[in-house]
């Protein structure tokens, strides 16, 4: 069974983010992957509400790779 499902991994192609979908990804994965979309929600506007909708969006992914 992969970690992501594919709604999951569409928010992660839009972030720039390619990966092998898998069970297990090491530290070193994780850390991309989440310096990856960090960066791709940072660099979005907070004054129309685009990385408080990003960070809901991508809550989940975040605590796959943080468990």
């Amino acid at each position: 069974m992969e970690l992501f499902n594919n709604k999951e991994l569409e928010l992660l192609r839009k972030a720039g983010v390619n990966i092998e979908n898998k069970q297990e990804y090491t530290t070193d994965d994780k850390k991309y992957i989440f310096r990856q979309v960090s960066e791709f929600i940072m660099s979005h506007s907070s004054k129309n509400g685009d990385i408080g909708r990003l960070q809901y969006d991508y809550s989940g992914i975040f605590e796959k790779i943080n468990k």
